[in-house]
Order: structure tokens, then C-alpha cells, then sequence
């Protein structure tokens, strides 16, 4: 043998060694991962399908009380039920019935009673009616007790079974009930389906009395499995020829009753045989594999197959011109069954700018304004293609539309394309572009939903519209955008102004006045003054609020400088922590003589997040002079023990208690038991929606101190009344 041919050989001898040597680390190393894989995936699965399980529930709950609710609902139902019409109930229930067969297979019970027990139908069984309630059903019990929709598991005479009841009212009196029952094998196919488990149901021993199939098997000395698959039975059973150390066990998911009281538990089965199979005939393979996928598919053939499918990629998938993701890739990126925001843009007069500039300065409007998109959606989180000339795309998965958020994100998108102004080659002038959006949030129609969008936008001539199955934007958000615009409009224009309605003594003089924010639009040339509930929820929540507040509190204090009267200014909770509206209201308090003629009304709609804060906000304010008011004393926030805390100047009476006061004796009582309340503390009391003299009159008598109201005066714009 010649010296090549031993050193091929020696060399060969040796790679195969270092090869088999590796080949028995491995081994070795995938036993012990196997066993370390085994226990993880056992606990994955066992808490994944307690995930799923769980949400599989609410949903189930979720779609079926909503079926529920619309038989309830259903015409004539109620006032059968009350009569116990067994034929008109029938009548009614059995095309819902049939319905819900339809499209919810699980749902095997239906049955409807009055509200004293008696089965007045059962949709599943009609034949069977006319029994009296078994008092062990705790559910129906607690139902008719409590008058309320109630729902759990529940173990009857055949099986475990997730329950939902739903009360019934017939002209507002209660007369009885719907109880709707669903197979939870509906919960456990899909479990074991996905997660490839054996999976049943525990109970308690005690409510084997119940059941009237007794064949449980024994668990332990608590629990019986009342249902599960042959390979669970065998297991508890410990039948010979099982190997019980290739399957895994887990009871921790509870199933619990209506009053969260566990009733038994779903039995998990983990059955390793076919991974132990599997992964055993891996490691066999694997001598095989690593020889020839390591040493050169791996080294070559993958290394070319990739380069090879990023080129092909990027000739299916890529925009030439824009480079973007193009239309093939909008088309895969919608196949799936995600839910998705989708924005479809076009160029406003695209082709009126291609033929004024030419085809080059066209595309050069078009790579400028996709550089606009991509930046937009690596800003945002959005996929950016062009799909057609002048048409882009912004897509993004998401679970949830929050409408507000889009409008403003879209807002931002205009805002960002409208900025620029492109200079074309050959072009003197710059070019500004203009878009027109549609946005849909679906997860089979987007592309379509966002095309109608956008051609309605089009056709009303707004830069936007969303649209959305769940939401009706022709109207809401036409109406949202209008009212934004019209603000936007107000703000510019100095619109937005503050009317002053005078509060008076008990002899009617005018002591002071209450800046109140209006709003003026031109609407056809006509003059509209707008009141808060049209805009103010509106401009809270797409920012513009800040600015409008602003304005109120700066020109109110500039006005009331150089008047006698004192002047009442309106501050929600946070506006006392928002640094732009606290440096305009010190700027105005420093140009009064007397800070005391300066009322801060304190209004609270939803709850202080931060009473403490607010507390000290209110001692710095009373530190400079200032008098406070607490606004609509008698709902939300204010109550006793603010009040203490806070030791305001003046009570505000809520309106709702003063306008019913000659009517409803509870407003009497509350008024007069806040105005004693506010003596004790030596805290003058104000009236708002004093509107007429009867009214005026009999708060006098009360002891109340200030009025305010149309019959003392209406809201007026003080400012420009000249």
C-alpha cells in the first residue's frame, strides 16, 4: 500500500472515528435533552391547555349569551314565559333552537321555567315539560334568587356540563328563566386536537350521586374521572401491558360552579410513547443525516439555495421602482387569517401631475412619497408596499381597533405627506403632494373594506375615512373629523370664546360671573354658537383640548382684570397638573390687584387619580389669594370628606338637584342638607339652573346664598358685546 493511499486511508480511519465518536456524544446528549424536552413540553402543554381552555370558555360564553340574549329578547317570548304558554313558547323558541343547533353543535340543553320551578319547555326535549326544579340545582336556584344571568359547570344527571342561565321580565317583573347547557366535549375536542392530550373530567366523589351513569373510575379517594378517553381509563385502571411511564398526568385546572366553588378538575394525558418513537428513530437517522446534510448541504447547497431565494424573492416581492413590498406580497401578507389595520393611500391628481411634469418626474414623485411611507411604518410598525401607480399600502397586525388612535395615526400620515415639497429635475417650482386615505381593520377584506373607504373619501372630498364593520364610520367618523376640523377651524380663527353668565346675591345683584367655553361656527355663512357637550369629548381626546383651555382661562383673566366683579373659571382635576394651562392661569393671576377676585371651580366628571396632587395644586392657589369652589357638590368625586380636605370658598350645588326641586322631595332633602352642611363650615353656597323665580324663591328660603341661571341671567359673550 503506497503512502497516499495509507494517509487516505489512515485519514479516513480517523474522520470515521472522530465521526462515530461524535455520533455517540450526541447520542448521549439527545437522551438526556429527550428526558429534559419531555418534562418541558409536558408543562407547556399542561399550561397551554389551561390557557386555551380557559379562553375557549369566555368565548364560548361570550357568543352564546349573546345568542341567548336575542331569544330573551325575542318578541312575545317574555309574555309567554309569564302565561306559561307551552305552544306559543314552542312556537317562538324552536327556529332560535334550531339555529343554535346549527352553528353550536356542543349546546345540547335549552330549557325555559317559570319563577317558581316548573319546566315550562325544553327546546332539546320538547316531549318533556312540566317538572318541578330540583332544589340541588343551585344554579337555577340562585338564579331565580338573584334575578340575574349566572353561568358554570354544573354535573346533572348524564355528564358535567357548562351552564349559562339568563333571567326573563315581562313588563318589568320577573317570571322566570332560560338555562342554556353546553357538551364540554366542545371544549375538549379542540384541546386535544391541538395539543395531541388525552384529556377528561374529575369529579368530586360526592356528586356521583348525582349521575346516573355510576361507571366512574377511581382516581384517588376523592375524585372519580367521569369522562375521558380509553387510554385515561387504562391508566387509573393500571391495566397490565400499559407502560404508566410513558404517560404524564396533570389535574391542575379547575372546573368551577357559578359561585366559583370546584367541582373537579380536567384530567391532562400525556401520552410520550410517540415522542420517545420519534426522537429514537431521529437518533437513528442521525448517523446518516449529519454525514451528508453537515459536511455539504448544510456547507454549499444551503448557502446557494438562500442566495438563490432572496434574488427570486426580491423579483417577486419587491417594487423596482419604490423598492417596497408590491402587490404579490400585499396578497400573501392578507392570506392569513389575522386581524389587521390596513391604510390604502392614493396620490391626490396623480395623473394630472404625471402629464403636467412628464413620466420621469412622475416616478420621481413616487420614490419620494414611498420614502414618506417607509419611514411612516418603521415609525409606527406598519409593512409598506405599492400596489398599483399611485396606490400604497400600510398594513400591521393588530388585535384590537382603537379607532381614535387611527384617526390621529392617519392624521400624522397626512400631516408628514403634506410637509413635503419635492424638487423634480427639470422642475422649477416644488411640488407639493396630497393624499387621500381609506383605513380598514378586518382579517379577510381589508383591501376591499379600505377601497370603499377610500372611494368614499374621495367622493365627500375629506383626506380620510375608516371603515369598519363593527363601527359605523360613515357617520361617526364623517362626524368626529368634521367637529376636529371644525375646532382646528375655531383655534385658528380665535372661535373659541369664553361666554360669562352672572351669578347674583339674594337681593339679584351681580357679584360675579362664570367663564363658560362656546364655540362659534360659520356654518353656510349663518352663525352657530356651539355648546361643550358637541366638541369638548371630541378635543379631550384628539389633543386639542389643551390649547382651547388655554385660550378660555387667558382671555377670561384678561377681561376680568380691569372689571369689578370677580370671575369663576371651570378646571378639570388634570388641568391642574398640565404645565401649559397652570403657566397661563399664574400669568392671569398676577395681573389682578386682588387674587381674590379670581374663582377657581373645581369639576370632576370621572374621579381624581391623585387627590394629593390635586391638594397641594389647591393650598398653593389659596397661598396666592385665590378663592376655590367645588363644582356640582352632590355627584362624582365631591364629596364630605373632600370637602374637609379641601376647605373650599364656595359650594356649587349640583344642577340635577336644583331643576327637580319643586318636584322630587330627595332634592329637597340634599339641598337643604348640603346648605347646613355648609353653614357649619362657614362655606357660601351657590344654586346653578335657577330657572324661575319659584325656584329662586324657595332657595332663598333654604338659606342659599348665590344663584346662577337662566332666570338670573343667560351666557354671554361680554368680550365682543360691543
Amino acid at each position: 500500500m503506497n503512502l497516499p493511499s495509507q494517509t487516505k486511508r489512515n485519514t479516513l480511519s480517523l474522520a470515521v472515528l472522530i465521526l462515530l465518536i461524535a455520533w455517540i456524544g450526541v447520542y448521549l446528549f439527545l437522551e438526556q435533552q429527550l428526558k429534559k424536552s419531555i418534562q418541558e413540553e409536558f408543562q407547556r402543554v399542561a399550561s397551554g391547555t389551561e390557557s386555551l381552555f380557559d379562553i375557549n370558555i369566555e368565548n364560548s360564553k361570550a357568543e352564546l349569551s349573546f345568542k341567548l340574549d336575542r331569544i330573551v329578547a325575542a318578541e312575545g317570548l317574555a309574555k309567554a314565559i309569564a302565561q306559561k304558554d307551552y305552544e306559543q313558547i314552542n312556537l317562538i323558541v324552536a327556529p332560535y333552537y334550531k339555529q343554535l343547533k346549527i352553528t353550536n353543535k356542543a349546546v345540547n340543553i335549552l330549557t325555559f321555567r317559570s319563577e317558581d320551578g316548573v319546566t315550562l319547555f325544553r327546546a332539546h326535549k320538547p316531549e318533556y315539560f312540566g317538572d318541578m326544579l330540583n332544589e340541588k340545582r343551585s344554579l337555577i336556584m340562585d338564579t331565580n334568587f338573584l334575578q340575574r344571568s349566572l353561568s358554570g359547570f354544573e354535573v346533572g344527571n348524564l355528564e358535567m356540563t357548562y351552564r349559562i342561565t339568563k333571567p326573563i321580565f315581562y313588563n318589568n317583573v320577573y317570571v322566570g328563566n332560560v338555562e342554556l347547557g353546553i357538551n364540554p366535549a366542545n371544549f375538549l375536542q379542540d384541546l386535544s386536537a391541538i395539543f395531541k392530550t388525552d384529556i377528561g373530567i374529575a369529579v368530586d366523589k360526592s356528586q356521583l350521586d348525582i349521575l346516573l351513569d355510576k361507571t366512574a373510575v377511581k382516581i384517588n379517594d376523592k375524585l372519580l374521572l367521569i369522562r375521558g378517553s380509553q387510554n385515561l381509563k387504562e391508566y387509573f385502571l393500571q391495566k397490565e401491558g400499559k407502560n404508566l411511564e410513558l404517560c404524564k398526568i396533570d389535574m391542575n385546572i379547575p372546573l368551577k360552579n357559578h359561585l366559583s366553588q370546584t367541582l373537579g378538575y380536567l384530567v391532562i394525558g400525556f401520552d410520550i410513547s410517540d415522542i420517545v418513537k420519534k426522537d429514537t428513530e431521529f437518533m437513528h437517522r442521525l448517523f446518516f443525516i449529519i454525514a451528508v446534510m453537515m459536511l455539504f448541504l448544510v456547507l454549499v447547497l444551503l448557502q446557494g439555495f438562500d442566495k438563490i431565494l432572496k434574488y427570486f424573492s426580491k423579483q417577486v416581492y419587491i417594487d423596482h421602482l419604490t423598492g417596497l413590498l408590491n402587490r404579490h406580497a400585499l396578497n400573501d401578507a392578507l392570506f392569513s387569517q389575522q386581524s389587521k389595520v390596513l391604510i390604502l393611500s392614493n396620490i391626490k391628481e396623480f395623473s394630472l401631475l404625471n402629464e403636467l411634469y412628464g413620466v420621469d418626474a412622475g416616478n420621481e414623485i413616487l420614490i419620494q412619497a414611498a420614502g414618506i411611507f417607509k419611514n411612516f411604518a418603521d415609525e409606527y410598525g406598519f409593512d409598506a408596499y405599492r400596489i398599483s401607480s399611485d396606490e400604497f399600502v400600510l398594513l400591521k397586525k393588530e388585535e384590537s381597533f382603537d379607532e381614535e388612535s387611527y384617526f390621529r395615526v392617519v392624521e400624522d400620515l397626512h400631516s408628514k405627506m403634506g410637509s413635503l415639497r419635492m424638487l423634480l429635475h427639470g422642475v422649477d417650482e416644488s411640488v407639493a403632494v396630497e393624499i387621500y386615505s381609506g383605513v380598514a381593520f378586518d382579517h379577510a377584506h381589508s383591501l376591499e373594506d379600505a377601497q370603499m373607504a377610500l372611494k368614499k373619501a374621495k367622493k365627500e372630498s375629506l383626506s380620510y375615512i375608516i371603515y369598519s364593520k363593527k363601527v359605523d364610520t360613515k357617520e361617526q367618523s364623517q362626524t368626529v373629523m368634521k367637529v376636529k376640523r371644525t375646532i382646528k377651524h375655531a383655534l385658528e380663527h380665535k372661535n373659541v370664546l369664553p361666554f360669562f353668565q352672572p351669578i347674583t346675591n339674594r337681593d339679584g345683584k351681580i357679584v360675579k360671573y362664570e367663564a363658560l367655553m362656546r364655540m362659534v361656527e360659520f356654518d353656510g355663512g349663518e352663525k352657530r354658537i356651539l355648546y361643550p357637550n358637541e366638541f369638548l369629548s371630541i378635543a379631550m381626546n384628539s389633543g386639542l383640548y389643551i390649547k382651547m383651555a388655554k385660550d378660555i382661562v387667558k382671555e377670561s383673566l384678561a377681561f376680568f382684570a380691569k372689571r369689578e366683579e370677580r370671575v369663576s373659571i371651570n378646571f378639570l382635576p388634570n388641568d391642574f397638573f398640565n404645565p401649559l394651562i397652570m403657566e397661563v392661569l399664574m400669568s392671569g393671576i398676577e395681573m389682578f390687584d386682588s387674587p381674590a377676585r379670581i374663582v377657581v371651580e373645581i369639576t370632576e366628571q370621572e374621579g381624581v387619580e391623585n387627590f394629593g396632587r390635586l391638594l397641594k395644586v389647591v393650598k398653593k392657589l389659596r397661598a396666592m389669594g385665590v378663592l376655590i369652589a367645588i363644582d356640582d357638590f352632590g355627584s362624582g368625586y365631591a364629596n364630605y370628606v373632600h370637602i374637609l380636605e379641601i376647605k373650599p370658598d364656595y359650594l356649587k350645588i349640583d344642577g340635577s338637584l336644583v331643576r327637580n326641586i319643586l318636584t322630587d322631595t330627595n332634592s329637597k332633602i340634599l339641598v337643604k342638607s348640603i346648605v347646613r352642611f355648609a353653614q357649619e363650615l362657614n362655606i357660601t353656597t351657590v344654586a346653578e339652573y335657577v330657572e324661575n323665580e319659584e325656584i329662586f324663591e324657595l332657595l332663598k328660603e333654604y338659606g342659599v346664598d348665590e344663584f346662577q341661571g337662566y332666570y338670573l341671567g343667560r351666557p354671554t359673550d361680554l368680550i365682543n358685546k360691543n
